[in-house]
Parts: C-alpha cells; sequence; structure tokens
C-alpha cells in the first residue's frame, strides 16, 4: 500500500503537508508514505534543500524507519507512478485535482482510494517549534494592531477607505517579518462590520466601529486575530454598541476559562453561545466560535456545536464569538489560544 501526497501551485494544490515534514514549502513535489518507508520527490530546485532537512523529525513525524528522497528528471506524475508501481492499494488525499487523479488512475493498474489529509490528527497537537512560530506570527500581527491604533490616536483613520487600511495592514505585517497575510484582512466599517466576513473596499472610515480581523505567516504559520473598537466622535449608537461589546467581551472569557484539556469542544462553543443568548442576543451570534490554527489558517480542533474534538493540551485554536446586527454594526473579539495542562494560554498583548 502506499499513500500518495501532491503539492502543485501551478495547477492548484498547495498542500501545506511538505511544508509541516521538510520545514520548506515546494511549489512542486510528491511524497509516497508505505509501511516502513517514505519517499519525498523534489525536482532539481528544491532537491538540495534535504541537506537542510530534519531527517529524524521526518521519522518522529511519519513513524517510518527509512527516509529516501528522489529527484524528479520528468513530469511529476511519472516519478509518482514510477516509485509506487510495487504497491498495489494507492491512496490520495481529497484535495486531489481531478486531472491528476484521473493520471493516477490512468497509470495504475489498481483502484486509488480517496482519504482525509494523511498527515491531518498528527497536525492536531503543535509541537514546541511549531508552536514558537504561531507565537511569533501573533507577536507581528500585535505590532501590526499596535500601527493602526496609532493612526486613530493621530486621526489619520478618518478619510481612509477600508482598502487603504488593508495595504496599510499588508505592509506592515512584511515591515514586522511575516512573510504574507494569512489570509485577506477583513476591514469593515459602520455596517459593514455586521457582514463577519466582509471585504474591504471603498468605504470610507470616519466616525463609527471597525472591525480587523488579521493574521501573519512567519515560517509557514499562521496568526489570527480580531478586534473591533470605535473610531473619532462617539454618537447615538456609541451606547448599544458598547454594551454589544461588552456582551461578545464576557462571551470570549466565558469560553477562554472553560477550555481546558480534557474538555469536549462542543463545550467551548456552548459556553460561549450561551453566554451571548443570555445578553438577548442569541439570534445576532451567526458562526461558530473558533478553529485550529497552524499551517493552514482553518484546521482542526474545530470550535462547533457538532464538533468531535477533545481538547488535548498542544492544541492551538481561536476563540472569537461575535455579534452582528443588519444594518447597524457587528463586534468580534478573537485570540489564539494554547491549550496546557492547567488549561489555555493567551500570548496577544493586545487588551479588550
Amino acid at each position: 500500500m502506499a499513500t500518495i501526497i501532491i503539492t502543485d501551485t501551478d495547477n492548484g494544490i498547495i498542500n501545506n503537508e511538505f511544508n509541516y515534514l521538510l520545514g520548506f514549502q515546494p511549489s512542486l513535489g510528491g511524497i509516497i508514505i508505505k509501511k516502513h518507508c517514505i519517499n519525498i520527490i523534489l525536482d532539481s530546485r528544491y532537491f538540495n534543500k534535504k541537506e537542510c532537512v530534519d531527517i529524524e523529525s521526518i521519522k518522529h513525524k511519519t513513524g517510518k524507519e527509512k527516509v529516501v528522497f528522489t529527484k524528479s528528471e520528468g513530469k511529476l506524475i511519472d516519478c509518482i507512478l514510477d516509485q509506487s508501481h510495487d504497491s498495489k492499494t494507492k491512496k490520495v488525499e481529497d484535495n486531489i485535482t481531478l486531472k491528476y487523479f484521473g493520471q493516477l488512475e490512468k497509470g495504475s493498474k489498481h483502484k486509488i482510494e480517496v482519504i482525509t489529509p494523511y498527515f491531518e490528527q498528527k497536525r492536531i497537537i503543535k509541537q514546541s517549534n511549531e508552536q514558537t512560530k504561531i507565537k511569533q506570527a501573533i507577536k507581528i500581527i500585535d505590532k501590526v494592531f499596535f500601527a493602526v491604533q496609532d493612526l486613530k490616536k493621530t486621526g489619520e483613520l478618518i478619510g481612509k477607505t477600508e482598502k487603504e487600511i488593508r495595504a496599510f495592514i499588508v505592509n506592515k505585517i512584511l515591515e514586522f517579518g511575516g512573510s504574507a497575510e494569512s489570509f485577506e484582512a477583513i476591514v469593515a466599517f459602520g455596517k459593514n462590520s455586521a457582514i463577519p466576513h466582509h471585504t474591504a473596499g471603498d468605504t470610507i472610515i470616519g466616525d463609527g466601529p471597525l472591525l480587523i480581523d488579521m493574521g501573519a505567516v512567519y515560517q509557514g504559520y499562521c496568526s489570527d486575530f480580531t478586534r473591533t473598537f470605535w473610531v473619532g466622535k462617539k454618537d447615538s449608537s456609541y451606547d448599544e454598541f458598547k454594551k454589544i461589546y461588552n456582551a461578545v467581551a464576557k462571551a470570549y472569557r466565558k469560553a477562554f476559562q472553560i477550555s481546558q484539556p480534557g474538555l469536549k469542544a462542543t463545550l467551548i462553543d456552548t459556553a460561549a453561545r450561551n453566554s451571548i443568548i443570555d445578553a438577548g442576543f442569541g439570534e445576532y451570534f451567526t458562526h461558530s466560535t473558533g478553529h485550529g490554527v497552524g499551517l493552514n489558517i482553518h484546521e482542526a480542533p474545530w470550535i462547533t456545536m457538532k464538533s468531535q474534538n477533545i481538547i488535548r493540551s498542544g492544541m492551538v485554536f481561536t476563540i472569537e464569538p461575535g455579534i452582528y446586527i443588519p444594518g447597524k454594526f457587528g463586534v468580534r473579539i478573537e485570540n489564539i489560544v494554547f491549550a496546557g495542562e492547567g488549561g489555555v494560554e493567551c500570548f496577544s498583548e493586545v487588551e479588550f
């Protein structure tokens, strides 16, 4: 049996499991996992990077005795078929494209089985070096937020468009050591903040609520962070905003306080959701309470009403309750937390 993993960014497969194993992300590559061996296929652009790879780490992560590197001289798919020809059963991850699936099926004598990502359950527990990278990504985004707050203090936020602030955020992420956004930053002013996944546009920021949801990538690992705050002069809607803000902050703290290893992830969602229901805004909390963060911005564990996950030490996930009043405004507060033996810990230095 052979499990085949492919990354090919030019053809729509971005597979972070390569980064998980190798410590870098090739744009093209294959991994073949057999009973006792893992074969990593790279072309000439990346093959020499094997000298920098921690082989013992790969053995630990895969449980395999032998790690082999193969240089792909032609088409990746031909090399994969050649290196896995002796395996009667082949499994591929469910992110494979139809093109690759068809080529594998055509070149194999046996049926191809589709599976969920091979390392999904292993990656759910973050090793110390992974946690260090996520913490650095958090530090970067904290600095970006403080830079945005400096604009608020000087009055420079007012008059800017949402898109201009998003561009400012991207530039600051790069300036402070990040390699990219972990997702397209959400900058939502006024009634736009009532749309949980609003796309920053030409709306001009004035007096009122501003929601910013952003994240940085550091050495392949993501951060995720949201704050909502008032810009400029306070008008008649400020009291309602403050009431909703306090309800969201309380829901966040309820979820944070209950979080600990051994707890069903659904109970974290329930704690935040019940707090918002008790405040009278239950119908306006329209998404789940959180999700895991790592090489992907969204991954297990899932902090949802129907999650099957149990919190374990080493898990890293968000807590992000929100209330969204259509046509008025929305409020969301989000931090990444790290599960340890005594509960969870937040490393963001941004207060709320």
